[in-house]
């Protein structure tokens, strides 16, 4: 297996392709870092912090002074008012712009570059062998149909993997450099309370969330290439049900149906901002979601392992 893998990784560092989709996920954090720090020296002349937490204060208290406001626009500029307060009373500037705990959150948001690029690869790893007619040649090994493909199964993931790590080393390095570690602090609003925010913490839950998606997409763009033998097919369908399947959600809401399609349970990031089904729990999407995960490994082996091609 391990001599299967490593001549899967070969191949697919063969490819212009596979370089290429390195150098733009890095070319997508070090361009946006530049602008940042070109526009953090613009803005350094628009006064101390101090200056404009007070300008926050008076800015938010004018909206709360608003009529027909909502409950939730209250306790949001109430929340504001009490962070700028704290954060003057205790001499702790935000390091919202300028550090590098906020570029590394700024540019976990390229984890959706890296699920398209993982996806990219999952569709072609098998789809590819078949159009050029490799697969023949790989299959008279004396290897099983099962090794071959989760083999090649588990190089995707491997790859996948590779680019998380390429995104959080290379963000690191650039937010480094550019911003330093920065001396403010995150605050938030905990129980009615001014407390300090855990950044990191944040960040490492983030990408463990952001799991969902990426083990998802990356099975079911594996199970439309090994199926279908087109790549082409399973690159667009899964990066269409991964942007539509929020508005899908959405419009199944009503039914209880819903609550039973990987689509809704995939992007578990929602449990950081608040559940969109109700009476939804994390436990309950894990369940959901390794269901479908054996679905679609099942009808990938299948799939794989009674296609003919001698022909």
């Amino acid at each position: 297996m391990l001599k299967l893998i490593q001549n899967e990784w070969m191949k697919l560092w063969h490819k212009k392709g596979t370089w290429a989709m390195v150098a733009m996920l890095v070319l997508v954090i070090l361009v946006p870092g530049g602008i940042m720090k070109y526009y953090e020296g613009k803005s350094s002349d628009e006064g101390s912090w101090q200056e404009i937490e007070q300008q926050s204060i008076q800015n938010n208290k004018a909206m709360l002074a608003e009529e027909d406001l909502s409950e939730e626009d209250k306790a949001f500029f109430e929340e504001r008012i009490a962070i700028s307060e704290y954060r003057l009373a205790h001499d702790a500037p935000s390091q919202k712009d300028n550090s590098l705990a906020s570029f590394m959150s700024f540019t976990s948001n390229m984890l959706t570059l890296v699920i398209l690029f993982t996806v990219i690869t999952a569709a072609s790893i098998v789809s590819s062998e078949f159009s050029t007619g490799t697969i023949k040649m790989l299959l008279t090994r004396p290897m099983s149909r099962a090794k071959v493909l989760t083999s090649k199964l588990l190089t995707t993931f491997l790859f996948g993997l590779f680019l998380v790590a390429v995104n959080v080393v290379v963000s690191a390095i650039v937010g480094l450099v550019l911003f330093g570690v920065g001396s403010g602090v995150e605050l938030e609003v905990v129980n009615g309370q001014v407390a300090e925010k855990a950044v990191w913490n944040d960040l490492a839950y983030h990408y463990l969330l952001s799991g969902g998606d990426f083990v998802m997409s990356t099975l079911f763009a594996f199970l439309v290439g090994s199926v279908f033998r087109s790549s082409s097919l399973a690159i667009g369908l899964t990066m269409f049900l991964s942007f539509t399947g929020g508005m899908i959600v959405m419009f199944l809401s009503r039914y209880d149906v819903v609550k039973y399609i990987w689509l809704t349970h995939s992007d578990l990031t929602q449990y950081e901002k608040g559940i969109l089904v109700p009476d939804m729990t994390m436990p309950f999407s894990l369940t959901v979601l390794a269901i479908y995960a054996v679905i679609f490994l099942v009808i990938s082996y299948t799939s794989f392992m009674k296609r003919d091609v001698t022909a």
